[in-house]
């Protein structure tokens, strides 16, 4: 099952700068990766897989349960997000509207800093989504 994510995760290595992660080999294999809590009481996980996101460039699996939606929420730096699996759904609010789009695996989005948007997992099984961040990346909710 691992091997069909590789085409995904060949093209999501190739749209980062040279500087973005580490040209030695290196391996994490998916039973491996260390996913924490994103907030108490929610029920997000976080799966690091290169750099420190909240400090600077850096890869993050963002796994969730199926059927969950997001609070409308917005981020402290420009991200780069490719669905691996299930089905997302992402609002961008702009003018107090929000425009959904629905995103199936190897599907690929982008989301300005500091912009209001909601996110969702539509399928009945989990969704991960790989996040690619070049500044330091923190998540808030509105005021």
């Amino acid at each position: 099952m691992a091997d069909q994510f590789a085409p995904l995760a060949l093209a999501a290595l190739t749209m980062l700068p040279g500087q973005a992660f580490a040209l030695e080999d290196s391996y994490l294999p998916a039973d491996k990766i260390p996913y924490v809590v994103e907030a108490p009481d929610q029920p997000q996980r976080l799966g690091p897989l290169w750099g420190e996101r909240a400090k600077g460039p850096a890869g993050t699996l963002l796994k969730v349960p199926g059927n969950w939606r997001a609070p409308v929420h917005a981020h402290t730096a420009d991200y780069r997000a490719v669905v691996i699996k299930g089905l997302w759904a992402h609002w961008q609010m702009e003018g107090g509207e929000a425009t959904k789009v629905e995103l199936s695996p190897g599907s690929y989005w982008t989301q300005k800093a500091n912009e209001m948007h909601d996110d969702a997992c539509l399928s009945d099984t989990e969704c991960v989504i790989l996040l690619i961040n070049e500044t330091p990346y923190e998540t808030y909710l509105p005021k």
